[in-house]
């Protein structure tokens, strides 16, 4: 590293707020660093074993945290999804009450939240091993033009120019 050393107080608030954004650049304009500062702070950072370990240990409760709140969430809208429209009278005024059925925006959610459940628990599966990956990734590698032509000279025998 060239130039100063970063105080220790400084990589320290550096590795708190990165170790929940995982955003290099933006911890650096927090903290008034530049931002190429930031990058090496966070590339020492992501080589840490223990640093992995937090990060680690932080997105497996965060996202037990995430799993529950949309069970809460998919419940009460379950709940107004079961319900009835309440009955409406004119208000004191006269005026017609209007009432917007949400309900079949609260039954999408629910689906939307079983349907994310779903997904996560085969992620989980997949990176814990425990169930293999699905899908296939295909590269396809095509010569340049001049490339196939000289592939060509070479199976020929032809040395090129």
């Amino acid at each position: 590293m060239n130039g100063v050393p970063t105080p220790d107080d400084v990589v320290a608030e550096f590795r708190a707020r990165f170790l929940y954004s995982g955003n290099a650049s933006a911890v650096s304009r927090q903290l008034k660093l530049k931002e190429r500062t930031g990058r090496e702070i966070a590339v020492r950072l992501e080589e840490d074993p223990s640093f992995a370990e937090e990060r680690r240990k932080l997105r497996e409760s965060a996202l037990e945290r995430h799993v529950a709140m949309r069970l809460r969430v998919a419940e009460v809208a379950s709940e107004r999804f079961e319900n009835d429209l309440p009955e409406t009278a004119p208000s004191a005024d006269g005026v017609p009450v209007v009432i917007i059925d949400k309900r079949a925006d609260y039954g999408r959610l629910v689906l939307d939240a079983e349907k994310n459940a779903h997904n996560l628990a085969r992620f989980d599966a997949e990176r814990s091993g425990a169930m293999p990956a699905q899908g296939t990734v295909t590269i396809n590698v095509s010569p340049t033009p001049e490339a196939t032509e000289r592939l060509a000279e070479e199976a020929a025998g032809k040395p090129g120019d």
